[in-house]
């Protein structure tokens, strides 16, 4: 939880009035104290956007400047989630069709067949999550973090990791395994660009009380979104790995009335 070192929210457009809002939410005062879900829209609505400007110390904030971030419009101020979604669901499909052993060897894993589950998730997370280069990338890497000690938090050996992974496969697919990972992303997002200002505004006690609020939120939606989906309408095979983790992160936007 937090920011790193140098960090600078970004300013401007509505920047301004989201800050200030998430304040009287973390202090609950006002005629109408602030709703999570509320916030949470407000917030990916000016993200989304782009608008605003960053800065920081030794990282870059990826995705927070100029129109979508460099490029792709609203999803492209998503970049690195739907980018670590892609590698992360192109893996998991080859798991469903040729097992766990195969699918490390088509991605240069093989050493780690028959390796403990500690050594497949370590290496899986630098395979998909890649260096925490810029802001963006450090949220996406910590997303994929708590959706590996989801999946695996059991997994002691690699059977354990092909079963859990199986299991997963078998009863929500790549679709809930991805819309889960973008409910983390999210999260981290929002920790980032507003831990510090809520932990002076508030203190450590509060600030802690509500980010949780805010993740209990975000996971309560995903569960209202996978409420009653099939997840074999999800097809990952010979379509588009990019479109369809853009797809899933649509979806995900429009919880809170954002479209791309």
């Amino acid at each position: 939880m937090g920011t790193s070192k140098g960090y600078k929210m970004p300013s401007g457009g509505e920047w301004g009035p989201l800050k200030r809002e998430a304040t009287d939410f973390a202090q609950n005062i006002g005629i109408k104290p602030v709703a999570p879900q509320s916030l949470l829209s407000h917030y990916v609505r000016v993200r989304s956007s782009g608008s605003g400007e960053s800065s920081g110390g030794g990282q870059k904030s990826s995705g927070s400047t100029g129109s979508g971030g460099g490029g792709g419009g609203r999803v492209g101020a998503w970049r690195a989630g739907t980018g670590t979604a892609q590698r992360l669901g192109g893996f998991l499909s080859r798991v469903g069709e040729v097992g766990l052993a195969e699918a490390l060897r088509e991605n240069g894993l093989g050493d780690l067949v028959g390796r403990p589950a500690s050594e497949i998730s370590g290496a899986l997370l630098e395979e998909f999550a890649g260096p925490a280069s810029t802001l963006d990338q450090a949220a996406a890497r910590e997303a994929l973090v708590e959706l590996n000690d989801e999946l695996l938090a059991e997994a002691k050996t690699f059977d354990d990791v092909e079963v859990a992974l199986g299991k997963m496969l078998d009863q929500g697919g790549i679709f809930e395994v991805l819309l889960r990972f973008f409910g983390h992303y999210l999260y981290s997002c929002f920790c980032r660009d507003f831990y510090e200002r809520l932990l002076k505004k508030v203190g450590a006690s509060q600030a802690g009380q509500s980010l949780k609020s805010i993740k209990d939120c975000i996971q309560s939606a995903i569960k209202a979104k996978l409420s009653g989906r099939d997840p074999r309408t999800f097809n990952w095979r010979g379509t588009d790995g990019k479109k369809l983790s853009e797809q899933v992160l649509a979806e995900v936007l429009d919880i809170y009335g954002v479209s791309v």
